[in-house]
């Protein structure tokens, strides 16, 4: 069994990494990895996910998309399919592929559209130190506290109350724009 303080290096180790997401910044801060990241532990708060696989199911990416109604940016587009495969580069997010699509998660080949997404991955999985602190209540708390206090500052507890519901907020036009084109790609996959 590791020592306590083992486990508090661990668990610091992955606070900074969620304080240090890669994110587009092009056009603004890109909020897509820590909406994906509190989407995944909603997931897991609401025992939608039980063990250390994610597949990118609608259940997912409504929670994904609910999120974003909330705390997403006009600037960017709400679409899951990018934040899911490049998720990687934080590694603690792991892809396992889709049979006959290793080679081209291996080749390091950029997919960018949910259909390309779902064609070649089957799920991912967390760092297994990860996926235990994000089971346990506590540990899950305060990995949540950091990655909203960097990416939502001041937001913690309006974040819990999203996390609570299934409601969307009441979308801005841009958000009502960029899904009904997000759903129109998800009925041609």
């Amino acid at each position: 069994m590791p020592s306590p303080i083992a486990d508090i290096e661990t668990l610091n180790y992955y606070a900074k990494k969620f304080q240090r997401l890669r994110v587009d910044r092009a056009h603004g801060v890109a909020p897509h990895k820590p909406i994906l990241l509190l989407s995944v532990i909603e997931s897991l708060e609401k025992s939608r996910i039980t063990e250390n696989r994610i597949e990118l199911t609608d259940s997912l990416n409504r929670m994904f998309l609910k999120n974003w109604s909330y705390l997403g940016s006009p600037e960017h587009h709400p679409d899951i399919a990018r934040p899911f495969f490049h998720m990687k580069s934080g590694k603690f997010w792991h892809l396992y592929a889709n049979p006959g699509f290793e080679q081209v998660l291996a080749a390091k080949i950029k997919l960018k559209t949910l259909a390309e997404v779902k064609k070649a991955i089957s799920h991912t999985y967390l760092d297994e130190d990860l996926f235990d602190f994000l089971l346990d209540a506590s540990t899950r708390e305060g990995l949540l506290a950091v990655l909203v206090g960097r990416w939502f500052p001041g937001k913690l507890a309006e974040v819990k109350k999203i996390l609570q519901t299934d409601e969307f907020q009441e979308p801005p036009g841009y958000f009502l724009e960029a899904y009904a084109m997000y759903m129109d790609r998800l009925n041609e996959v």
